[in-house]
């Protein structure tokens, strides 16, 4: 505090006590602390007489927020349902029979660019039931080559049907012998003979040759030639003037044969 107002403060001091002891008699206690009060306030106020100032410190300045970039929404993923009834396509065209494998009649084909209804599946042949394309029914497609769409966990298993009994083969077409003959041992010549004939089955296991009634080989399925090396008579026979030999082919399956077919060869 200052030397000049520290006398001023003491003469109001002293004006307080002075008033305080002159005041009316009968004036309650409560008036006399207001008296006091607003002398000792007007006092304060007079010019030059100022009550000190504290200084405030001021609150340490923050930095300026960094503002956060408003997130970006994700868009909602809109997802496909699984087609409820599953259907099958292929990546190779594949035939359909009335049950798995080739000894199965085949009642139609899945082709590529196709799709067919899938209705049940055998799992241990790797099999696919579906509905005959462009037929009447079901049929059994060999899932090697097939891509199944939806839902085929529920799928029933289907059971392999019985082996069906196989029609015979067609019997052979176009039957044919060319002959070469050579001389031989004394009154015998070599003779060459070339077996060529169409095959017109499509359900056989093999063909059979015979010569002269007995069997002379068993080739595979889809064979359509053979070629038999033997000997005949070089002489004149009076029966026979000229000795010939006679051949048979037939096909063959698990049901039986087809008719044979037979060609006569003899040396010129």
């Amino acid at each position: 505090m200052s030397k000049k107002k520290f006398p001023l403060l003491l003469s109001a001091f002293l004006i307080i006590i002075i008033t305080a002891c002159n005041l009316p008699a009968g004036q309650s206690p409560e008036a006399s602390a207001l008296a006091l009060t607003i002398t000792a306030q007007a006092i304060l106020l007079e010019p030059g007489v100022l009550p000190p100032v504290q200084d405030t410190p001021l609150p340490a300045s923050t930095s300026t927020p960094e503002f956060t970039s408003t997130p970006e929404f994700t868009p909602t993923i809109t997802l496909t349902p699984t087609p409820s009834v599953p259907t099958a396509t292929v990546s190779v065209n594949t035939n359909c029979r009335t049950g798995p494998g080739t000894q199965y009649d085949i009642i139609g084909a899945l082709l590529i660019g196709q799709s067919a209804e899938v209705v049940g599946k055998n799992s241990a042949t790797n099999s696919w039931i579906i509905k005959t394309p462009g037929g009447i029914g079901n049929c059994w497609l060999w899932g090697q080559y097939a891509t199944v769409s939806g839902n085929a966990a529920n799928l029933p298993e289907y059971p392999v049907p019985a082996t069906p009994t196989p029609a015979l083969p067609a019997a052979v077409k176009n039957l044919n012998a060319a002959v070469s003959c050579a001389p031989g041992a004394p009154f015998t010549n070599n003779v060459t003979v070339n077996l060529t004939w169409s095959d017109a089955a499509n359900n056989e296991d093999g063909y059979r040759i015979y010569r002269e009634g007995s069997l002379l080989v068993a080739l595979a399925a889809n064979s359509t030639s053979h070629t038999d090396n033997t000997t005949l008579p070089s002489i004149w026979i009076i029966t026979d003037p000229q000795p010939n030999l006679t051949y048979e082919v037939e096909a063959y399956n698990a049901a039986g044969a087809s008719n044979r077919k037979n060609v006569n060869v003899k040396c010129p």
